[in-house]
């Protein structure tokens, strides 16, 4: 297939880019301190400057507050589990003592570990 053969159709010619994209400051701003403008309902960040869309700015704080709440209640849940454990172990070690005392009691004799008798 050659070149002269290939014709492009009539109104297919590309219009001129009529967009231009503004470079990003160097860093990143998380936003931090933000100024709210009761007057003109607007967010600006204190930091940079730029203008957040308010609802964006909502949703985003809403979903890191949800976030927090999820990880506290998932924090607490180990707590609780740690702690049923815990105090299973301490009941498990004062069941031992209990036996080992018992124990003990009932063995008045002393154990030759040296090879030395004594009585």
């Amino acid at each position: 297939m050659s070149d002269d053969k290939v014709c492009q159709f009539p109104g297919t010619e590309l219009p001129e880019n009529l967009m231009d994209i503004a470079p990003r400051k160097p860093g990143f701003c998380q936003h931090e301190k933000v100024t709210l403008d009761e007057h003109t309902r607007t967010v600006t960040c204190a930091k940079c400057g730029a203008t957040i869309d308010p609802f964006s700015f909502l949703m985003h704080n809403a979903k890191t507050i949800q976030m927090a709440w999820q990880h506290h209640r998932m924090a607490m849940h180990k707590v609780q589990e740690l702690t049923e454990r815990v105090d299973t172990l301490k009941r498990e070690e004062n069941r031992l003592r209990g036996i080992v005392k018992r124990l003990q009691v009932k063995s008045s004799a002393v154990l030759d570990v040296r090879g030395e008798s004594r009585l």
